[in-house]
């Protein structure tokens, strides 16, 4: 008889971490950090979710250790030739887990950049898996089958951009009606103790400074 499998409610997280310097001509010129989840590896479900992440950290390493860093070589050679001060560049990648419960793992990551200028900008990507199967859920898979989910996440969506208004506490760009329908994208998600929620892009609703806004379309059942 093989023995029973028990199934996985939640999971311990720790975090990979690297720091790296990068010189050109004997000047820094670009500081990086990652951080990552790192998954115990108990299960080939698991195992699948920890690769993802140490890839995902190695892709922007890679990144960061060759364009950019090439980018942040000549900006410094051209601020020389100007005789411009040179403020080095940094990157940094990070996470933050925002569901861990009920066989159901979802965190965000962000990868942030500043290559001059006023402020840097941040990419945020949101994922969330079935911890007994390795498999990624999906935003359509949470909704009620034959639902119209895309038209209700919308509408939700609005919905909480127009209570916000209200409350004077957010600024909206003009034209968020048509953006929150154009730029809505179902892989921008993740799942939180509310529900699942969406997000979008920094300027892409709201001026920088309110950062990247998230909407929860779909509350958990009661």
């Amino acid at each position: 008889m093989g023995r029973n499998k028990c199934k996985i409610e939640s999971v311990n997280v720790e975090a990979g971490t690297w720091k790296q310097v990068l010189k050109c001509d004997g000047e820094p010129v670009l500081s990086f950090t990652l951080r990552w989840p790192k998954l115990p590896e108990d299960t080939a479900a698991l195992r699948r979710i920890a690769r993802y992440y140490r890839h995902a950290a190695d892709r922007w390493r890679t990144r960061w250790e060759t364009c950019l860093f090439s980018m942040a070589c000549e900006e410094l050679r051209h601020a020389r030739e100007q005789s411009f001060p040179f403020r080095p560049w940094e990157a940094a990648l990070d996470f933050t887990v925002t569901y861990n419960e009920k066989g159901l793992f979802s965190l965000y990551m962000d990868a942030y950049e500043y290559t001059g200028g006023a402020h840097g900008n941040t990419v945020r990507c949101g994922d969330a898996w079935d911890l007994n199967s390795g498999a990624p859920i999906t935003l359509p898979m949470l909704f009620p089958k034959g639902s119209h989910w895309r038209r209700d996440s919308i509408a939700e969506v609005c919905k909480q951009i127009r209570q916000r208004i209200d409350s004077g506490d957010y600024v909206f760009l003009d034209g968020w009606q048509e953006a929150a329908a154009s730029e809505f994208d179902p892989c921008r998600f993740y799942l939180t103790d509310e529900g699942a929620a969406v997000f979008y892009p920094l300027y892409t609703l709201a001026p920088y400074v309110e950062g990247i806004l998230s909407f929860v379309v779909l509350p958990w059942p009661e």
